[in-house]
This record gives C-alpha cells, structure tokens and sequence, in this order.
C-alpha cells in the first residue's frame, strides 16, 4: 500500500465512513474462538426472503478471518488467497455471530476455519474456510518499520 493510499485509508477511518464501520460489526467474547464479531441486521441487510444477504456473510467471514490472523502473529501484510463458504440456513433473527479460529500459520499462509450462527436462535448458518497469503512488508513503502528510501 502506498503512502498515499493508507493516508486515505486512515483518514476514511477516522471519519467514521468507511463501508465496515457502518455494518456495525462489534467483538464479542466467545469461548474457544481466536476472535468472535457480532452483525446485527435490520432491514436493511436483508434479502427478499428475510435472511441476511450472502455477500455481507461473506464479508463477515472475510473480516473475522483476517483479523484473527492478524492477532495471531507478527504484523504482516495479509491477503485473502481463498475464501469457501457453505451457506446452511439463513440468518432471520440475528445477530449474525462470526467466530474464527486460525488452524495453522506458517511463513507465507494461514488457514482459519469461521462458523456463522444466528445468534438469536442458535442455528448454525455458515461454515468457512478462509486461506491467508502472508508477507512481510518492503522496507520504504510506508508499511513496514522501515520507511526509509535506501
């Protein structure tokens, strides 16, 4: 990521605008899980048949995955390789709760499993698999400790 392009990132941020802010994601507790994150839902989010749209799942799943990869280790620059979801039933109560475990982080990849219950009535929804690339960033590029141009 250039300069340029986290400093608009940061900025998106702190204004509170960026697309994931307003699907109001929040962590949550829950046992066993390397991280946990709640979606409510609301009219909003839903597809004709009343249940959460797939693709917000998906973004879901995305989110929790990447982030407890992130949590996991060194601060690396992390890359969504594969993302497989097996949408079981909708989710019509909510909210949607997304929990994450990383089942394996190596040099270059990390593998976390992800289930999606609907917290409301305590169906099992989703289940995931996501796959991470890992890399370390280039010194002088902005994201790395080193910002330097040698």
């Amino acid at each position: 990521m250039s300069r340029a392009a986290a400093a608009e990132h940061d900025e998106v941020i702190a204004s509170g605008e960026h697309l994931l802010q307003q699907l109001n994601f929040r962590d949550v507790e829950h046992e066993g899980a390397d991280l946990a994150i709640e979606m409510d839902i609301d009219h909003r989010v839903k597809n004709p048949r009343g249940a959460l749209q797939g693709g917000l799942v998906a973004t879901l799943v995305d989110v929790v995955a990447g982030r407890a990869v992130m949590d996991s280790g060194p601060r690396e620059t992390v890359a969504t390789a594969d993302l497989t979801i097996h949408y079981l039933r909708g989710i019509t109560v909510g909210p949607a709760l997304a929990t994450a475990k990383v089942v394996r982080r190596g040099r270059t990849l990390a593998v976390v499993t992800v289930d999606v219950t609907d917290a409301g009535s305590g169906d099992l929804c989703a289940v995931a698999t996501v796959a991470f690339s890992l890399s370390q960033p280039r010194p002088g590029n902005g994201t790395g400790p080193d910002n330097s141009r040698a």
